[in-house]
């Protein structure tokens, strides 16, 4: 079956995937077509076991690995961003932040865990103080698939709001396969970009053993210029994964995956708005991390037992400039987290014919993250450490009744957290040096009610009550030693209602997602600036550190919605849109020291603010056009999307001689573009444009009484050549 013909049968059954068009759901190879011409399935495992996704009753956004490779994505947060109610918060070089319908980590290192889950395969990236998460190369993915809302039955802790999976392809027993891609593309008023993607599948043995092996190197661009060097935000990025399988017999399979990644780059894209970084100090930064991951699953007559053991190892390191305008330049800050995380999930899953279907499961996690913080202007170095171990147990159970056309499910997982905080060097002033070692047990019950309804084969509807959950984690040293009115964070917790349906009408012309909610977020933890005296060379001054802190509650209502219209086979039209009110229920405040040691209340957010790094709204709309070149079998293919996000907050906390200081991102609507000429076999040529109106807005912002240089840049206009080989 073409690529064609297989695109145009999935639509009949499949709800849009994303805003752009170039990022269409693909079945996977070896579905076939019933006698009315549909495919019989589109299978995910986004509820821990194979079904439809048509039947799975979660607001859910499936990408594909060959629509990925079909389009000029290279990694997994660009992909991301194209996606309806999920936008990529930038932090520095390849790593970000994962906000689902306006729910976000409030700080990037060190300000809590990411309220978004993240999986490659098995390997959850999860730390234990910090948000961010590594991206990874988006080449030889089978998809990924994106979960919004609370999922905190079936994926814990990590899942307050959401969850993303990406999920490489698994190696082929029995046939050679060979594919390869290159690329180079230039950035208006920048430097050049290119790379290369290799992936090679060898059966060793027939049946019983293959191996995958995926590499790939890119060079990115930078664009950003110093008084000593221009376009210094370039970067270079490497990744190797091989993937072996074995099936020893028909019920038993055994897959074992490494991967390595790499990433080392000049500075972050922050600068003042013409792209003019006036620093001279070395603020060049690096990433790594290494997992493995072994899944073992044991196919019985009624129940399928699954084994997954995973290991990630993230290291991060880099140089701040905070005042680099100065000369001559202040002290650097140097910062260095190293982390590992170790894993073990084991889950039993019914494959029972009848109307009951149950799932069990229990999960243990062992996590370090090591900060390392070095700044000339602080009494001593930080040095600390903080462990996290956890463990949980989990179960779901459904039943269908009234001719299968309603089912019944209920779940609840039981966490529990155990987190320590070791200072591993003395920190203060001499006389005052102190080695805090702090404890805390977090625990929380997280349960999920849902009613469905399946009409018919084409639609699903359902109406749904989750929780999440957050752990809670202790301040850093710094914190607690400069700034002790703030506490430990508590844990936080959000609830969801929700009534949402999916489906096809009129024979497939018609596609839609659509989901309403309202959602409150108890404890929510918010992350601030808030600065402390500190002692340089030439007398007193001032720096700003990161604080979390527990508002009381942020609530709101918020709808989801994407619809894709084909009037013809070879024409594709989409929207989609996503909005929420999520607001501050009550003013967060702080308390700080006055003249003649008064303590003062002050405001940190007002009631009815909406909450930091949360945008109200995103939007997009697609186009995809494919057409015949000729009776010679090539074809032509025209791709088109805008995406829109709302501007965002960012705050830092008042003192008592200074107001809170508020900045905003800007309003940010861009456009991609691709034409590409595929050949009968083998050969596939794209051009493409990303950001085509060269939109210079600014997508993370620093108040400009901070640091009118702390704002993080889109990428400009980028046009480029992608040529693809596949081998058949």
């Amino acid at each position: 079956m073409s690529s064609l013909t297989t695109r145009r049968l999935v639509r009949h059954i499949c709800p849009p995937a994303l805003s752009g068009a170039m990022l269409l759901l693909i079945a996977p190879p070896g579905f076939t077509a019933d006698a009315a011409g549909n495919l019989e399935e589109v299978v995910v495992t986004a509820q821990k076991r194979a079904e439809r996704a048509q039947d799975v009753p979660i607001s859910l956004a499936v990408m594909s690995g060959e629509a990925l490779e079909n389009s000029s994505t290279r990694n997994v947060a660009d992909a991301l961003a194209q996606t309806p109610g999920v936008s990529i918060i930038p932090v520095v070089g390849d790593r970000a932040r994962i906000n689902i319908r306006g729910v976000t980590a409030g700080g990037a290192m060190y300000a809590g865990s990411s309220p978004v889950g993240y999986y490659l395969d098995s390997v959850p990236f999860g730390l234990v103080r910090s948000s961010v998460v590594p991206d990874a190369n988006a080449y030889d993915l089978n998809r990924m698939e994106v979960l919004r809302g609370p999922q905190g039955t079936l994926y814990g802790a990590s899942a307050l709001n959401g969850v993303v999976r990406v999920l490489t392809n698994d190696p082929n027993l029995n046939a050679f396969d060979f594919k390869a891609r290159t690329s180079v593309a230039s950035t208006e008023d920048g430097s050049g970009s290119w790379g290369a993607d290799m992936a090679v599948n060898v059966p060793i043995v027939d049946d019983l053993l293959a191996a995958r092996l995926v590499v790939s190197s890119a060079h990115t661009g930078g664009w950003i210029d110093t008084p000593l060097q221009a376009n210094h935000n370039d970067g270079d990025t490497t990744t190797v994964r091989l993937k072996i399988s074995a099936q020893p017999s028909d019920t038993l399979s055994i897959i074992l995956t490494g991967v390595h990644w790499q990433g080392d780059y000049g500075a972050s894209p922050a600068a003042a708005r013409d792209g003019f970084y006036p620093g001279i100090q070395d603020v060049s930064l690096w990433s790594r991390y290494k997992t493995g991951d072994l899944k073992i699953v044991w196919d019985l007559d009624s129940l399928s037992i699954s084994s997954s053991t995973s290991y990630l190892n993230f290291e991060n390191a880099g140089k701040g400039d905070s005042s680099p305008q100065t000369r001559p330049p202040v002290p650097q800050l140097a910062t260095a987290l190293w982390a590992r995380v170790l894993a073990e999930e084991i889950n039993l899953t019914s494959n029972l014919d009848g109307p009951w279907r149950w799932s069990a499961g229990a999960y243990y996690r062992d996590a370090r993250d090591t900060n390392h913080q070095v700044y000339a202007l602080l009494p001593a170095p930080l040095y600390e450490s903080l462990m996290s171990r956890s463990a949980a147990v989990f179960g779901e159970f459904g039943r269908r009744f009234l001719d299968d056309k309603f089912e019944f499910s209920l779940g609840a997982r039981y966490f529990r957290d155990k987190v320590d905080m070791d200072q591993l060097i003395p920190y203060g002033p001499p006389g005052t040096q102190l080695l805090p070692r702090i404890s805390n047990t977090y625990t929380a019950t997280t349960p999920r009610v849902v009613l469905s309804w399946f009409p018919n084969r084409d639609l699903t509807m359902y109406a749904s009550y989750s929780q999440g959950f957050r752990s809670g984690f202790p301040q850093q040293t710094l914190v607690y030693t400069t700034a002790p009115e703030f506490p430990s964070v508590k844990p936080d917790k959000l609830h969801n209602y929700e009534i949402g349906g999916k489906g096809s009408l009129f024979s497939g012309m018609l596609t839609f997602d659509a989901a309403a909610y309202y959602m409150k977020w108890d404890n929510i933890q918010q992350n601030l600036s808030t600065f402390i005296p500190g002692i340089s060379s030439s007398g007193p001054t001032t720096s700003r550190i990161a604080v979390t802190v527990n508002g009381v509650s942020a609530s709101g209502v918020g709808a989801d919605l994407s619809v894709t219209v084909h009037p013809t086979d070879r024409l594709s039209l989409g929207v989609n849109f996503s909005a929420n009110d999520l607001t501050e229920n009550e003013a967060v405040t702080t308390a700080v020291t006055g003249a003649g040691g008064s303590q003062l209340r002050l405001n940190l957010y007002d009631k009815g603010w909406r909450i930091d790094s949360s945008p109200a709204v995103t939007g997009g709309a697609f186009l995809q056009y494919e057409f015949p070149l000729g009776n010679n079998g090539w074809t032509g293919s025209l791709d088109a999307s805008a995406r829109y996000i709302s501007r965002q907050r960012s705050t830092t906390a008042p003192t008592a001689t200074t107001d809170r200081l508020i900045a905003y991102s800007d309003n940010m609507t861009t456009a991609r573009a691709s034409f590409t000429l595929m050949a009968p076999s083998h050969w596939r040529f794209m051009a493409y444009c990303d950001n085509c109106t060269d939109k210079r807005g600014v997508i993370s912002a620093a108040p400009i009484q901070t640091s009118p240089y702390g704002q993080l840049l889109a990428r400009p206009r980028t046009v480029g050549l992608q040529v693809d080989y596949a081998y058949e």
